[in-house]
């Protein structure tokens, strides 16, 4: 069911994941941490779940995502690949979210494999648009090392952070929903989509 609450969440979510994106690869750069993109994308599951946990319906994580790429407009340069990057994790996350956590199905290790999914898909969709549709030179140049390195090896990074995020985000969520709900109990994988 679509409320203001779920609205509201759907839009601070966004906005902290468009802030991250915004400042995050400095904030990282400063403390000594190379791959933005690596912790950027966990940080990113870890909302996404959160979201999930929250509103467990199709679509909402996908606007999380379009929300969050949004907040790249406001920086000094846009790219349209690091748009689109980000808008593809929303997307792969409802895919695999929308299939894996539906009502009544609540076992640990499917919001992990949403997770793992989601960081696998939406980079290898990630490199695959850069340089079949966008024809980056700095992807086409890399070749197919700096594709395996960024899929392949930053993806593992991702997955395995993700292997905790995912499953610890939807709690959250779901924790906060219950809460919000006045149902401290409550488990919104198992009941009704909200």
């Amino acid at each position: 069911m679509i409320t203001k609450k779920n609205i509201l969440w759907v839009l601070v979510l966004g906005s902290v994941w468009g802030v991250a994106e915004l400042f995050g690869k400095d904030l990282l750069t400063d403390f000594g941490l190379r791959g933005a993109s690596i912790w950027l994308a966990a940080w990113a599951i870890l909302l996404l779940s959160i979201g999930r946990g929250v509103w467990n319906k199709i679509g909402s994580s996908t606007i999380i995502g379009l929300i969050a790429a949004a907040f790249k407009f406001a920086g000094p340069s846009t790219n349209y690949c690091h748009l689109l990057g980000i808008a593809a994790l929303g997307v792969f996350f409802d895919v695999f979210a929308s299939s894996l956590l539906a009502p009544g199905r609540s076992q640990w290790w499917r919001p992990a494999l949403v997770g793992v999914l989601t960081a696998f898909g939406a980079r290898a969709f990630f490199v695959w648009y850069s340089v079949s549709v966008a024809q980056s030179d700095r992807w086409i140049e890399g070749g197919s090392q700096m594709a395996l390195d960024h899929v392949v090896r930053g993806g593992s990074i991702v997955a395995v952070v993700a292997l905790l995020l995912a499953p610890l985000g939807l709690r959250i969520g779901q924790k906060a929903a219950a809460m919000l709900s006045g149902d401290p109990a409550g488990d919104p994988l198992t009941a009704e989509n909200r």
